[in-house]
């Protein structure tokens, strides 16, 4: 049976109405994305968590299968 491993990414938003913080650096993120898809990750699903009815953060769940171990043990 196929068994997998599982990580989160959670990326700050920024909150026009009352944070001064910079634009999200969408170029970066995207790197950081393809990054990961090279050593395995796939992203499964994205989500926003809200506080005080704002999206505070995004959450990126990626997962990846675990190798079988092989054993090397002789008989």
């Amino acid at each position: 049976m196929q068994q997998f491993e599982y990580k989160t990414f959670n990326i700050l938003l920024k909150n026009a109405l009352f944070s001064k913080k910079q634009d999200l650096d969408i170029e970066s993120i995207e790197d950081e994305l393809n990054l990961m898809g090279k050593v395995g990750w796939e992203l499964t699903t994205q989500f926003t968590r809200q506080k005080n009815g704002f999206s505070q953060y995004a959450v990126l769940i990626f997962k990846r299968p675990i190798l079988p171990i092989v054993s090397k043990n002789k008989a």
